[in-house]
């Protein structure tokens, strides 16, 4: 299933972050003991019947309908275990490896829908920067669109190059986010709560070598080692 629709992102605000050196950050998991805290698996919708989607959120870089082949392909930072990801946030932020540029793209969007996909919480068009790389899409921090607990949430992710916008020259992405409550029971990482403290850190300290080692280290513990060096950009 595919949603259309254009609305504008705003990009999370980036955490200050004071005397950042050589020395380990404060706070993080050790990439030798990250575990990903997980659930039950999503609930099963099926495969796209275009075929498009396949298993970690990311794409065979030969299946992209009007867009150019690329060396990584566009990609959903989550964990390929599932193709979902865990929050205590209400208006978490997901993140996104885009490998092109704003010239090389028609329409991209980001829907985000409850369980049953009878209601859209969400929907944007977020704004390239002319380096390709790693962004975040920020769910807004409004009542609407919170996300409520133990409540699955399925996301889309499509990008297409065809000027003509046809469904079948999309490249697409799904997956899910459930927001779960902090407790002694749910062991390992929050996925995406990790996952955004790392990236606000490595925005605000780009050359900062324990910082950038962070970011890399967390994605290639879950499979994402083909998109781990590519930068996080900011629109």
């Amino acid at each position: 299933m595919i949603y259309l629709g254009k609305i504008n992102l705003g990009l999370v605000s980036l955490l200050a972050i004071a005397s950042l050196s050589s020395n380990p950050v404060p706070g993080w998991t050790q990439p030798s003991s990250l575990e990903i805290a997980e659930l039950p698996p999503a609930p099963d919708t099926g495969t796209p019947s275009d075929g498009q989607k396949t298993p970690g959120g990311s794409r065979d870089p030969k299946e992209i309908g009007a867009c150019k082949q690329t060396d990584k392909p566009l990609t959903a930072l989550v964990p390929q275990k599932g193709n979902q990801g865990l929050t205590t946030a209400q208006n978490p932020v997901l993140w996104f490896y885009i490998p092109y540029n704003p010239k090389e793209v028609h329409s991209i969007e980001f829907s985000l829908h409850n369980r049953a996909e009878t209601a859209t919480v969400y929907r944007t068009s977020p704004q390239l920067t002319q380096t390709p790389g790693v962004i975040g899409i920020p769910v807004p921090a409004n009542p609407e669109k919170s996300l409520k607990v133990n409540e699955p949430y399925h996301w889309y992710f499509q990008v297409n190059c065809d000027p003509q916008e046809k469904p079948e020259n999309a490249v697409v992405l799904d997956g899910w986010v459930t927001r779960v409550e902090q407790s002694p029971k749910l062991r390992g990482v929050i996925w995406y709560d990790e996952l955004t403290n790392r990236a606000k850190r490595y925005l605000s300290a780009p050359e900062n070598p324990e910082v950038k080692k962070a970011w890399v280290e967390m994605l290639q513990a879950v499979g994402l080692a083909g998109v781990a060096q590519a930068p996080v950009v900011s629109p």
